[in-house]
Parts: C-alpha cells; sequence; structure tokens
C-alpha cells in the first residue's frame, strides 16, 4: 500500500487560519442575536462515534433535552467548509478534501470551544474521533474550566456504520449534509481510523470518570448500564447481537444499496462483517439490558 499523500502543504499560515476564525466562523457559532447570559455551572455534552454511527440523528434528542440552556452546537466536520481549499478539492480531489483540510479544521474547533469557555456558553458538541487525542483535548478544556462534563459515546458495530455511509451518501440522506456539508463518499480508512479512535477516547473517559459522566449508547438512543468501564460497554455492545429491526433495517440497506455496481467491494466486506452479528451464534442471554433514554427522564440532573 503505498504511503498517504503529503497534505502539509494545505495548512494556512497562522494569521490566515486567525482570520477566517474572526470573520467567518465565529459570527456562525456565535451569532449576535443570540447571546444568553454567562452560565454560572455551564455544561458540555459531547457526543462521540465512527463516522457513519449517526451522531446526527442523536443530537436533536440530547438538543431537545438542553434546549432552555441555548447551547452553542459544534459539528466537528462542518469546520473543513471555512477551508479556502475544501470545495475544489472536493470536486477535483475528493479524498484528499478531509486530510488536507483536517489540520486547520481541528484547529478552529478548539478555538471554537476556548471561545465558548471564554463566554461561560453552553455547548452541545459532535465528534468522529478520528483523532481521538483532539477528543482528549476538547474534553481537558472544558474539565479545566470547571465545566459539567456529559459524553454520549456510540456503540455501533463496524457494518452498521459502514452501510451508513453508503446510505447517506447514495440516498443522499439529510444528515449526510449537515450545515451545507455537501453530500460526500467517506473513505473506509477514515470510518477505521475512527473506530479505532473511539476506544482511546473511552480508555480516556474511564481514566477520568470522576469529571466526566459518559453514556454508551446503541442506535435508537438505547443506554447500556451497569458498573463495567466505558472501554468494555463499548466493545460488548459492539458486539451484541442484532435484534430482528435492526438485522433488517441493514438487510434492506444492503439490497437497496446493491444497485449501485461500485457498492460491491464493500458490501461484500459489511456481508462478512455482518454475519457473527446475524447468524444466531450468539447468545443475549448473558448481556445487561438496554434502557431507552428518554426513560431516564431528565439525565441531566440524575
Amino acid at each position: 500500500m503505498p504511503p498517504p499523500p503529503d497534505v502539509s502543504g494545505y495548512r494556512l499560515p497562522e494569521a490566515e487560519a486567525a482570520r477566517i476564525f474572526e470573520t467567518e466562523i465565529l459570527p456562525v457559532e456565535f451569532p449576535a442575536d443570540v447571546n444568553p447570559p454567562a452560565a454560572d455551572h455551564p455544561v458540555a455534552v459531547l457526543v462521540v462515534g465512527q463516522t457513519g454511527a449517526g451522531k446526527t440523528l442523536l443530537a436533536p434528542t440530547i438538543l431537545k433535552q438542553i434546549a432552555s440552556r441555548q447551547p452553542a452546537h459544534f459539528i466537528a466536520d462542518t469546520y473543513k467548509t471555512y477551508h479556502p481549499e475544501y470545495t475544489k478539492l472536493m470536486l477535483t480531489s475528493p479524498n484528499l478534501a478531509s486530510p488536507a483540510t483536517g489540520y486547520d479544521a481541528r484547529k478552529w474547533l478548539a478555538m471554537a470551544a476556548k471561545e465558548a469557555v471564554n463566554r461561560k456558553r453552553n455547548v452541545l458538541l459532535e465528534s468522529a474521533c478520528r483523532h481521538p487525542d483532539d477528543f482528549c483535548e476538547l474534553a481537558e478544556i472544558f474539565r479545566e474550566a470547571g465545566y459539567f462534563i456529559w459524553v454520549f459515546v456510540l456503540a455501533v458495530p463496524e457494518p452498521l456504520s459502514r452501510i451508513g455511509i453508503l446510505t447517506r451518501f447514495y440516498e443522499k440522506k439529510p444528515e449526510g449534509q449537515s450545515r451545507g456539508l455537501p453530500v460526500r463518499l467517506t473513505p473506509v480508512k477514515v470510518h477505521n481510523d475512527s473506530y479505532a479512535g473511539l476506544l482511546h477516547a473511552a480508555k480516556f473517559l474511564d481514566e477520568h470518570k470522576t469529571s466526566m459522566h459518559a453514556m454508551v449508547v446503541r442506535r435508537g438512543n438505547l443506554i447500556a448500564y451497569g458498573l463495567d468501564s466505558v472501554e468494555v460497554k463499548l466493545e460488548r455492545e459492539r458486539r451484541r447481537p442484532l435484534n430482528k429491526e435492526e438485522m433488517q433495517t441493514a438487510l434492506d440497506d444492503i439490497q437497496r444499496l446493491s444497485t449501485h455496481e461500485d457498492t460491491a467491494e464493500q458490501l461484500t466486506q459489511i456481508r462478512e462483517l455482518l454475519k457473527p452479528l446475524i447468524d444466531g451464534s450468539a447468545s443475549t442471554d448473558d448481556l445487561p439490558a438496554l434502557r431507552s433514554l428518554d426513560s431516564l427522564g431528565n439525565w441531566m440532573e440524575s
């Protein structure tokens, strides 16, 4: 396999990156007509999961719970679009668009987090954890500022998030177009990096469990309960056999996607990944029961 292309030449000069943040990003993330008073006890809610896991579908449920706090809502992926070369790369070299603009995008996201801290704003932040050290840095920004931190870790089996990436591209799902993001087909390597990076984030959360409240959540807003570590819960839920509804949804998605000739190789891989989750060989009898997030009521006060 050839080495990845050198994209360091796309990194913006410090002055240019700062100008874009001040003139383009700040007015969007902190609009002048939305200026809530500083929070006495600010809260940061972080939603993390690999690409295609369903962060955008979980976010509205969380926003509903914290709407009265008027949180700033940061979506990590959208920061790439502020890079001057992003649109051109999406048209000419789409596989380069993310790695070429990612360095500055991650820097801008950290700057936005620090700005929120300066304003004592409540925050909802969505991140894929492809670069887990960046997630840890973001969490530390809020922790060091005395924020109460909730982290929702999406425990989604690998084949389901792979399917999620394909369906949002080929079926142009709205969740793939947050805040004007172009419809894009995320490379498998990016997915795999974020899938692995989430375990790193889980270990970090276990090391900081006294200052960060973490919930492991499956699709459908189902919470994995128990005294196990975040890392153990994440790995266990990724291996949990699919229920009938999940299985049928996955098979229906694969059937529709198979009409696109260029999905053949990926769908072959996905079918293999699905086998241990749907073949009936694994029992769920010894697995902890799941609880609906809605059943917790005001989880932020629990």
